[in-house]
């Protein structure tokens, strides 16, 4: 019975000896993740803080000088060659429209010349913004892989963001090694990636910034939030290819018929220069081309509109 009991007693000791060590690891893990969050409050107070403190006017001129920050980023891609090449095709499309306008259609000069450098000027922006927007979605994907594989094999995060940086001649790659030097010199961590992530205005970019700022101030295993970090973008980018391919004939369906109006009125000038001549210049013909404007303006906000909540 002695035995009994003493071998009753040691196993009640272990468990609860178990019991409290699972605890304890329990209540650390909390702690991590309340500092975590912390942290991230921290942030976003400090951002908030900002925005109050600051008044309308800075914060609209803040604003606009972000946005034409972010407009000359898109069109320089680099280098002042890429920048010149990339004015230089709308400039010439909107030219070539206006010299065609003098030459075979007649609608106003300075009018026609103004709509059509806006308007290529936007295509052309929206065409780069697009095609940067799936290059740096690619160059992330594999910097985030190369990144993770070096930290597998026991480099720091610094040092791979380094590797990364030096093995690739990309933009990417150019802004790593901007971030690696200027952390090596010892400047704060939480300007130098916000100010980062002003260069690269991404979502995925942002969580990659939250989660090495979170990584440096409060510690986790940022191998296993970079992976799954990677797998998110990964099918993000697969969905999106899906959510193409299904509206791919509504896109194209609604750029059609925006089209039809517009050509239609070029084709009246050939055909009938009577009633061309009614709708350019007569008053009453007048209101149906400002109508035709700003139904087709109209149609083509609804169609974005609706295109972004898919």
């Amino acid at each position: 019975m002695s035995v009994l009991f003493l071998a009753s007693l040691i196993i009640a000791v272990l468990v609860l000896w178990l019991v409290l060590q699972r605890n304890q690891s329990t209540r650390k893990a909390l702690t991590r993740s309340v500092q975590r969050r912390q942290v991230l409050q921290s942030l976003i107070n400090q951002k908030d803080s900002e925005n109050t403190q600051a008044s309308l006017l800075s914060r609209l001129q803040h604003i606009m000088l972000t946005k034409l920050a972010g407009i000359y980023r898109v069109f320089y891609a680099g280098s002042p060659v890429m920048l010149m090449k990339h004015l230089a095709f709308p400039a010439g499309a909107a030219a070539g429209i206006t010299t065609l306008n003098g030459l075979y259609i007649g609608f106003p000069g300075s009018w026609v010349a103004g709509v059509a450098g806006v308007g290529c000027f936007v295509v052309f922006y929206g065409m780069l913004k697009k095609r940067r927007r799936k290059q740096v979605s690619a160059d992330f994907s594999e910097a985030l892989t190369t990144i993770n594989g070096a930290i597998s094999s026991g480099r720091t995060f610094l040092q791979a963001m380094s590797d990364y940086s030096q093995s690739r001649d990309n933009a990417l790659a150019g802004e790593f090694r901007t971030l690696s030097r200027r952390l090596n010199l010892g400047e704060p961590a939480e300007t130098v990636f916000m100010e980062s992530w002003q260069h690269y205005p991404y979502r995925e970019y942002y969580f990659f910034i939250v989660a090495i700022l979170l990584n440096i101030n409060s510690g986790g295993r940022l191998r296993e939030v970079l992976a799954k970090l990677q797998r998110s973008i990964g099918s993000g980018i697969a969905m999106e290819k899906k959510m193409l391919s299904m509206t791919s004939e509504m896109r194209m369906s609604a750029r059609i018929t925006g089209a039809i109006p517009f050509i239609f009125l070029i084709l009246l000038k050939f055909i009938s220069p009577e009633n061309f001549e009614f709708v350019l210049h007569d008053e009453r013909g007048k209101v149906l081309l400002y109508y035709l404007i700003g139904s087709e303006l109209f149609g083509l906000m609804v169609i974005k509109f609706l295109m972004r909540k898919l």
